[in-house]
């Protein structure tokens, strides 16, 4: 037994310690959680999918005053896409995809800029952006440790004149309109959000980006007109998105390791007008996701 004044000390030294933190408890799979006054929405998954939706949204709180540079114009009917094509991979996969919504209005915030021009300085934004950001990161992690590798799909919509899907892998039209073989030798896949995949797969870039088996070639072969892709190879000199924020920086940065995927700009006529063609984007979409990730991952849902 330790010496009466060196037991008070440590008894006093315990008593001053405080507690370990507790780890915060798993999440549990198609349980949805909140961030600050319900502006962050994120679905728990199983699966190796993470879809974000941050332009979706419709509150316009008084406490957070309008945007005064940038977008503000909202993407009509994203959330309700992404719900339609959740509950399609779900249906056909047995497991849960992770999904993070922003439910405010894009005039509030933009969580796919950075966070000056997205919250103009307001710490009330502020604080809602970082809880979209660690949203996703949070997801992204625990995919990776379940599975191995994580893919992201942002998910937005667009009003180009061209009705078709843009596929953003980060890289602008510029890098995409070249031939094949000049697409190869530039060695811009590894600045794309699939650059984990090209360098563990190996072989052609251009093939991975718009070959027969590639996301945009199957899309294309479900009815789901998209660039690029086989049948439409390089957006050309039509306005394209290229990949925004959250892809570069959750799926293209060089930190992000074991993540890929794209942005995903869907065109309004034919995709998101109507009840029916969202639920078609889901039926199209979601055993396309399943094949690709089958094929580049070996990833086998439990249904």
């Amino acid at each position: 037994m330790p010496p009466p004044r060196l037991l008070l000390v440590l008894i006093l030294l315990a008593v001053a310690s405080p507690a370990p933190a507790a780890a915060p408890a798993p999440k549990v799979p198609g349980q949805s959680y909140f961030g600050t006054a319900r502006h962050v929405e994120y679905l728990a998954g199983d699966l190796p999918l993470v879809i974000t939706v941050p332009h979706g949204g419709r509150a316009q709180p008084a406490d957070l005053p309008p945007r005064q540079k940038g977008v503000t114009v909202m993407d009509a009917n994203t959330q309700e896409l992404a719900r339609d094509l959740v509950a399609e991979l779900e249906r056909l996969s047995g497991g849960r995809v992770h999904v993070i919504f922003s439910h405010l209005h894009r005039s509030r915030l933009d969580p796919n800029r950075e966070i000056v021009e997205a919250a103009n300085g307001h710490p009330g934004a502020e604080q809602v952006w970082r809880e979209f950001h660690a949203a996703i990161e949070g997801a992204l992690a625990a995919a990776v440790a379940r599975h191995g590798f994580a893919f992201l799909v942002d998910l937005h919509g667009h009003a180009h004149p061209v009705a078709r899907l843009e596929l953003g892998y980060a890289l602008a039209g510029p890098q995409l309109n070249r031939s094949d073989a000049a697409f190869d030798a530039s060695g811009v896949i590894g600045l794309s959000t699939l650059a984990d995949l090209h360098a563990r797969r190996g072989g052609s870039a251009a093939d991975l980006i718009r070959g027969p088996r590639s996301l945009g070639s199957l899309l294309a072969a479900g009815g789901l007109p998209a660039t690029p892709s086989g049948p439409d190879p390089q957006p050309g000199d039509q306005p394209f998105f290229a990949g925004g924020y959250i892809v570069q920086r959750h799926a293209a940065a060089a930190e992000t390791r074991k993540v890929d995927g794209l942005q995903i700009e869907c065109p309004r006529p034919g995709v998101r007008d109507t009840p029916e063609n969202r639920a078609r984007f889901g039926r199209i979409t979601a055993p396309v996701l399943l094949e690709f990730l089958r094929e580049h991952y070996g990833f086998a849902p439990a249904r």
